[in-house]
């Protein structure tokens, strides 16, 4: 496996990321679920899948109370999320460790969290071939765990009343919504995201709550690019990232 990493600097050289050079790498996705999660005061948070730690070292350093977890099924990943942490300084609050979601129950008592984050494995093992890149493939397709198996997860460790946040295709939406139904976290928010205009959705974030009672609110469209051609940012994304951190 091709383990070479590099540095990128983000949100205006105020925080870095080591990645792997090869296989998946963070973009505006991650950066639009993360800013998409609510954090109340001194909680407890996880990120399902972590990777090299975004999510929640994105969090901690916006909500200096909030206290974190990553759980990711790669080693690799779960080194560079700790020495990410340290870099960014945030690592007294942040703690990380080589995890199946599966195995959620070993690990963690239940109910130990008021907010969980995932965004999972997406594409289904029985549709298309496996990503010759095994960190690719790892974060994109269901190869150890399925999406059944990060929503059973999450309900597991959340408190009552506690909110797991999730960015899926939107080819998995009526999956989503389902299983999520199925396991008593009960969908409450949701905003679909455009890449530009005239084009269909491709994506969707959604907030469910545990034990949550029906009614759902679905905000305005989210679009990426003013444009499919010069790539520029909406001024909604554009402020995003001007504003995330304080």
């Amino acid at each position: 496996m091709d383990r070479e990493v590099d540095i990128s600097t983000f949100l205006s050289e105020r925080c870095r990321f080591y990645q792997f050079k090869r296989g998946f790498r963070f973009g505006t996705d991650t950066f639009l679920l993360t800013d998409f999660v609510r954090v109340k005061g001194k909680e407890k948070l996880i990120d399902l899948g972590t990777g090299c730690g975004v999510i929640p070292i994105l969090l901690l350093l916006k909500y200096p109370e909030l206290r974190a977890v990553g759980i990711d099924i790669l080693s690799e990943n779960v080194q560079l999320a700790l020495k990410n942490a340290e870099i960014n300084g945030v690592s007294d609050r942040f703690s990380a460790l080589t995890l199946n979601v599966k195995d959620v129950k070993k690990h963690f008592k239940p109910s130990d969290f008021d907010v969980v984050v995932s965004n999972p494995p997406f594409i289904e093992t029985e549709r298309g071939s496996i990503a010759e890149n095994p960190l690719r493939a790892y974060a994109r397709q269901e190869l150890c765990a399925n999406l059944e198996d990060f929503i059973e997860a999450a309900r597991y460790l959340l408190k009552n009343r506690g909110r797991f946040y999730l960015l899926l295709p939107v080819q998995r939406f009526v999956d989503a919504i389902f299983l999520l139904r199925k396991k008593d976290l009960e969908p409450k928010r949701l905003r679909f995201i455009y890449p530009c205009p005239g084009r269909s959705a491709n994506l969707f974030l959604l907030e469910a709550i545990k034990g949550g009672g029906k009614g759902i609110i679905v905000e305005p469209p989210l679009t990426v690019y003013r444009d499919c051609f010069s790539r520029v940012y909406t001024d909604e994304v554009d402020e995003k990232y001007r504003t995330f951190l304080p």
